[in-house]
């Protein structure tokens, strides 16, 4: 007799533990059916995540696909068809056999007398009977469900499904979403479906790298695609519309004309590119976008000054892609606002990834000379962006002029540029120092020069640059003569050429180039000997540029040139530079005259600064004490040198002692502006004196600085001509003809001509 578990006479708990012996029943026949069908499952998932079935043609793939899916079919048709859902008795029998009770108490609790029960006996044993039973249903327990997998599945494949699954998916990593569809998605040759594809990633200009040229198929390694990269797809053939999908990012094809679908996309984020037409996909491949990097510099060493105040600065970039410019910021840490110098230091024309360059930089000529600045390389990579590096604090070179009239032009030039309000004030000097012409030898050039400077400070709205760049011209000029102008045009030449051979420019443009520096260079030499910079009374070990070892170098360096040894010829440039400036600075005396002229020239700067600050004292007042003992120590080194010359001193050395007594007289009692004024009158005296003596140290010499003998002189062989070596520009000539020679012999076979032709084409 069954024993329903909804029987209102039966306990509760009786009633619970019946509804869970009969879904323990139903678990223990539905997981031996669905553990085959899973098995299965697990076996496609673990060939899915191995990514082997899109390794097959399309038909082998879809055939396997069918193969599983028809397979899982079966599984679950043989299993499932077999199901039932318990009963009353079997599930009433289920709790009394894991209880171990025997006679079926369950049923006898539901059992009537089938005789008359009226006998007292009877119904006695029937009501112990009973209660019997009911103290045994009170022991009852469920057991866990046993399916009985072990008997079933003796050899454990159950457990290697699980180990396999679990192993594809740590291969399947990230991945693994797309690898499931790639497996479900074969490609089928349909009649009607046969899409072809052509995708390429163009990246930015900026990066100089060339197109990425996507073919199908899943290539192991991420693809780096630089961002702001254009992917450029066409599609013709297949069915319906396609899209360009970017991890979760989908964006349409457009239609063309012929019927073909095209679409062009920036990627600026990402980890993989797939075309899909319809419900399939076309091809993918995993990509990995690399962010532009800033580029960096930095000074490789602190700047340096160099002869005649020159500024060298080194420097070292590097960016991912490329460097565009180059430059180092200057500021004054005393106005922060105010507009920073800029000094360019160039570039390549062929932007490089890494930059190592130093140059040498005439600043004298900047408004800010002789002022504390901060000086900070910057960097521009190929993509626009800007970075600096550390800045260093220096004193910006300043030159020092002798001239007097020079010095007086550069002091209004320093007035107009600290405060234009000052330009009446420097219009009226400037006129008066033209309207003088004898202060710098009649020399029309720098009388124009003043006066268009004067017409432009009268103006309203003058252009400062222009008028501090006439100035300062004019300045140099009186200082220097026609030096300064031949000095600036071979800079010129050298800095062209420079940047030739940093853009790797063709030999005719190297060629061309070294015939302007060579006229440059000669043009130079030849304004030296005209202002008469002798060589003779030069020290022993000083430097001469002999016509001849001119003549060898410069064909020297156009052998190197032809050669292709531009690094060399850089090297060659760089001594020339060295030994100019060594020409240049040369002393331009030497013997007791000589060197009183320099020292006199010493005394005439420090009395300038002492005038100097005589004028300052003039408007803020103060005592004059100490500068009265300056200016006393300054008359005893006079003095000192005076007795030392002999019979052979100026006249103006006397001159200008008494003026400097004088002036110490006035600064010892606190009257400015007279000693302003009797300095004034030493300074004018020590610098007649110092030209005086210069004339004389140089006497007559025998040589100009190119080494050739002056009108009067016959000079021999003293070897100071240096020819540098040419062993190796020989050899590397000799190299290059025979290339020429065997390029153009016939009989040797084309691939070896086309091969020395390639060789000879950087030539």
């Amino acid at each position: 007799m069954a024993v329903p578990d909804n029987d209102p006479t039966l306990p509760r708990s009786l009633a619970n533990r019946l509804r869970l012996a009969r879904w323990a029943l139903a678990w223990e026949q539905l997981w031996p059916a669905l553990v085959p069908p899973l098995g299965l499952v697990g076996v496609f998932l673990a060939v899915a995540m191995f990514d082997l079935l899109p390794l097959l043609p399309g038909w082998p793939h879809a055939a396997i696909l069918a193969a599983f899916a028809v397979g899982l079919i079966a599984l679950a048709w043989r299993g499932f068809r077999r199901l039932r859902w318990p009963n009353d008795r079997e599930a009433a029998r289920r709790l009394e056999r894991d209880s171990g009770l025997g006679h079926r108490p369950l049923a006898a609790l539901k059992d009537r007398l089938a005789t008359n029960g009226d006998d007292p006996l009877t119904r006695s044993l029937w009501r112990a009977h009973r209660a019997r039973m009911a103290t045994l249903v009170r022991r009852l327990h469920l057991a866990l469900p046993a399916p009985g997998m072990a008997a079933r599945d003796p050899l454990g494949l159950r457990a290697g499904v699980i180990l396999l699954l679990l192993v594809a998916a740590a291969a399947g990593g990230a991945d693994a979403p797309h690898r499931l569809a790639r497996a479900l998605s074969p490609g089928l040759a349909l009649p009607g479906w046969n899409p072809a594809s052509e995708v390429w990633i163009t990246p930015p200009a900026y990066t100089g790298l060339p197109a990425i040229s996507l073919k199908p198929g899943a290539p192991t390694k991420p693809i780096a695609v630089p961002t702001g990269s254009i992917v450029t797809a066409a599609l013709s053939g297949g069915w319906g519309g396609a899209d360009l999908v970017v991890d979760d990012l989908s964006q349409r094809f457009q239609r063309q004309p012929d019927g073909g679908q095209r679409i062009e996309a920036a990627i600026t984020a990402g980890h993989r590119l797939v075309l899909r037409q319809a419900w399939h996909e076309v091809a993918g491949w995993p990509i990995a976008v690399i962010a532009d990097a800033l580029p960096s510099i930095d000074f490789s060493q602190p700047p340096q000054v160099g002869e005649r105040g020159r500024l060298r600065f080194a420097i070292a970039a590097s960016d991912d892609y490329g460097i565009k410019r180059s430059w180092v910021e200057i500021r004054r840490p005393d106005a922060p606002d105010e507009a920073p110098l800029v000094v360019e230091l160039g570039v390549p024309a062929t932007p490089p990834r890494s930059l190592e360059s130093s140059s040498w930089h005439d600043l004298t000529a900047q408004p800010w000379a002789g002022l504390v600045v901060s000086a900070r390389p910057m960097v521009e990579d190929t993509a626009g962006q800007v970075a600096g590096g550390d800045s260093v604090t220096l004193e910006l070179p300043e030159r020092n002029f002798t001239n007097p009239v020079a010095r007086a032009i550069i002091e209004q030039r320093r007035l107009v540029s600290d405060d234009r309000s000052k330009a009446a004030e420097a219009a009226t000097a400037l006129a008066d120092i033209a309207a003088r012409p004898e202060g710098f030898r009649d020399d029309m050039t720098v009388f124009l020069a003043l006066t268009l400077a004067r017409d432009l400070l009268t103006a309203d709205d003058f252009d400062l640059a222009d008028v501090q760049d006439l100035l300062w011209n004019a300045a140099l000029r009186i200082e220097e003569g026609a030096l300064s102008t031949a000095e600036r045009r071979l800079e010129d030449s050298r800095a062209a050429l420079d940047k030739a051979l940093a853009d790797n420019a063709p030999t005719a443009t190297l060629e061309r180039l070294l015939d302007e520096y060579q006229a440059a260079l000669r043009a130079m030499l030849e304004t030296m000997t005209a202002n008469q910079i002798p060589s003779e009374s030069a020290p022993p070990d000083a430097r001469v540029l002999g016509e001849e070892e001119l003549k060898q170098m410069l064909d020297t360096m156009r052998g190197m040139a032809e050669a292709g040894s531009r690094e060399a010829l850089q090297r060659m440039l760089d001594d020339m530079a060295q030994l100019m400036a060594e020409l240049r600075n040369a002393p331009a005396s030497a013997g007791p005259a000589g060197k009183a002229a320099a020292e006199l020239r010493n005394l005439a700067r420090r009395q300038q600064q002492l005038l100097d600050q005589s004028f300052r004292h003039d408007s803020q007042g103060g005592d004059g004490k100490a500068a009265a003992q300056a200016q006393q120590a300054l008359r005893q080194q006079l003095d000192d040198l005076a007795k030392g010359l002999g019979n052979t001193a100026p006249d103006g050395l006397d001159a200008a002692g008494s003026a400097m007594a004088g002036a110490a007289d006035s600064l010892a009692a606190g009257a400015w502006p007279q000693a302003a004024q009797a300095q004034a009158q030493a300074l004018q005296r020590l610098e007649d004196s110092a030209d005086q003596l210069g004339r004389q140290g140089t006497g007559n010499p025998s040589r100009d600085p190119m080494g050739r003998a002056l009108p009067g002189h016959v000079l021999g062989d003293d070897g100071t001509t240096r020819i540098p070596p040419q062993g190796e520009i020989q050899r590397a000539q000799h190299i290059l003809d025979e290339l020429r020679r065997r390029a153009g012999e016939w009989s040797r076979p084309e691939d070896e001509r086309d091969y020395l032709h390639r060789l000879l084409k950087q030539f």
